[in-house]
Formats: structure tokens, C-alpha cells, sequence
């Protein structure tokens, strides 16, 4: 008797789409390494140029409750904490099994607050680490390598590429990350996207970040000084880091 495996039929709408996303948002290859560290993961779509997912299962609730201005800060221990159990991870198992040899980010520059989600960006002398999450879970990707930051110099804002796009396929919730370099002359920034978000991001020790539920591109940043005078308007992305 012969018999037929039951093997389900993917939607063809859906995969031209997944197809298209990952084609369309492909740019040039970054020149630092990104790795991702374990965290729950659902079906996504990664509209980015690096080979890296860098999200967690609550990206349709977070969505949900997003601001375009950034919420006041909270109690950050347990976030901090729980961002701290990976990096230990990070450098327990570091250079093992094609890991990075570069020791993991501890100082955290700049801290965003908005909706159920909270970001933190590590730094250290080689690498940096952005680590995430709501109630429901954290994740975190990291980046470096053995050569030295490029000064920003008379520069007031250098985004750091490439900017993280995804789409969760069970929700088709989309999310845009951007995490950058600022002057000590910048009190404010506001990215502007393509489809017409202005959002203001979050500024501290010479770093900004901040997200928003789409994957409209940044298109410009505004940037103003401590007495909200404006300094510059920019576009995005800024090809010289």
C-alpha cells in the first residue's frame, strides 16, 4: 500500500512577500560582525543586512503600546540584571565554537523607556550590545571587533548601521531599531521616516536609540541643543561612522 505523506502547503502570498522584504531592505554588508544570543523566537521576517534576528515573542504587544516620545524612566535593576545573566554568557563562552573573541559590553550609556518595552545599550572598549524586552521576555544582539570606534569628531550624529527592520509573520507586526552616536552639543533628536513617524529618541553618554512599529525607513534626524534650538537636520542613514 502505498501512502501519501500529509505535508502542509506553504501560502505562496507569503513567501513572495517574505521574499521581497529581504530583497528590498538588503543593503551593503556592515563591516563589524553581529551575534545573536539565545532568546524565544517566533516566524520573523529580518529586513536587514546582517544575518541576525534580534527579537522576542512579545514584538505585537510591545507595538501596541508604543509612543513616540519616550516614557519616564522606570525601575531598571531587573533589566539590567536579566541583560547582565547574557553578557556573563557571552564572556563564559567566549572564542568557543566560532563565539566572539571580544569581551562583552558592561557600561551601559543610554537607557529607552517607551510603551511596555525597555532598551539598554551596552558599550565597551571593542563592542556594544543592545538588549530589550517587556514583562514577557528579554533578548539581546551584540556587535564589535578588535578595531577601535571612529571618533566622531566635529560630526553631531553618526547612526550606527545597519538599522534593525522585522516583521513578526503570525502578527505581521513590523519594528524598526536605530541605535547612533551623538555630540555633547545634542539635548534632543527626532528621527523622521519615510512614512512620516517623528520620533524622538533617547540620548545618553554620547548614544542614542529608539525604535518604532514599522519598517519605514529613517529618513532624517533633527537634532537641537539643551535650550531646544535647532543645530541640524541631517539625513539618514550617515555613510562615514
Amino acid at each position: 500500500m502505498n501512502i501519501t505523506p500529509d505535508i502542509p502547503q506553504l501560502d505562496p502570498m507569503r513567501l513572495q512577500v517574505r521574499k521581497h522584504a529581504l530583497l528590498n531592505e538588503i543593503s551593503a554588508k556592515p563591516s563589524r560582525r553581529w551575534w545573536r544570543f539565545a532568546v524565544p523566537s517566533t516566524a520573523l521576517v529580518a529586513a536587514v543586512a546582517v544575518a541576525l534576528v534580534l527579537w522576542t515573542p512579545t514584538n505585537q504587544d510591545a507595538s501596541a503600546s508604543w509612543t513616540a516620545e519616550p516614557r519616564a524612566p522606570g525601575d531598571l535593576a531587573p533589566m539590567i540584571a536579566a541583560c547582565g545573566k547574557t553578557l556573563d554568557q557571552m564572556d563564559a563562552e567566549r572564542g568557543l565554537e566560532g563565539r566572539p573573541v571580544w569581551p562583552a559590553p558592561r557600561e551601559v550609556a543610554v537607557t529607552d523607556q517607551r510603551g511596555d518595552m525597555t532598551m539598554v545599550v551596552f558599550t565597551g572598549p571593542q563592542s556594544e550590545a543592545l538588549c530589550w524586552g517587556t514583562p514577557k521576555g528579554v533578548g539581546m544582539g551584540a556587535h564589535g571587533s578588535v578595531e577601535e570606534r571612529e571618533p566622531l569628531g566635529d560630526r553631531l550624529f553618526a547612526d550606527f548601521a545597519p538599522q534593525v527592520g522585522m516583521t513578526e509573520v503570525s502578527s505581521g507586526t513590523s519594528t524598526t531599531v536605530l541605535t547612533g552616536r551623538v555630540s555633547p552639543k545634542v539635548g534632543k533628536a527626532v528621527i523622521v521616516t519615510e512614512d512620516a513617524l517623528e520620533v524622538t529618541a533617547s540620548l545618553g553618554n554620547g548614544w542614542i536609540v529608539t525604535w518604532w512599529p514599522s519598517l519605514g525607513k529613517p529618513k532624517e534626524v533633527r537634532l537641537y541643543d539643551g535650550a531646544g534650538v535647532l543645530l541640524q537636520t541631517a539625513p539618514v542613514p550617515v555613510r562615514s561612522r
